[in-house]
């Protein structure tokens, strides 16, 4: 929950989640990304940044990071817009950028064969 979002090196963290699950595990994930880029004042927001707004990046950049770790079946279960103006105030520009998703990917086992 958002938890990604906040760190400054997205891919880092799913080649580690990649390394340290086991073959046939799956990843399950809900976070925020971006439909469209933020205005430059958001994504130099603290507020923003701490509210997980300002720390989202493009959708098709997160769920490339997913691929690129070595995960496949990477699937979105759900997608709804995030509304940003009502959790901050001068944020309206920032209004349908922002997504919020739960990914699904699993660790093939060796072979391409999904442990049960």
């Amino acid at each position: 929950n958002c938890v990604i979002n906040l760190s400054p090196d997205k891919e880092a963290v799913f080649n580690e989640a990649f390394r340290v699950l086991r073959n046939g595990g799956r990843l399950m994930v809900s976070d925020l990304v971006l439909d469209k880029e933020l205005p430059e004042d958001i994504q130099k927001s603290v507020e923003a940044y701490v509210g997980c707004i300002a720390g989202a990046i493009k959708k098709s950049e997160y769920l490339g990071f997913i691929e690129n770790a070595g995960f496949s079946d990477v699937q979105i279960i759900s997608q709804s817009s995030y509304p940003v103006d009502a959790m901050f105030e001068n944020l309206e520009s920032a209004q349908d950028s922002v997504l919020s998703i739960k990914v699904s990917a699993i660790k093939k086992m060796n072979g391409g064969n999904n442990e049960n």
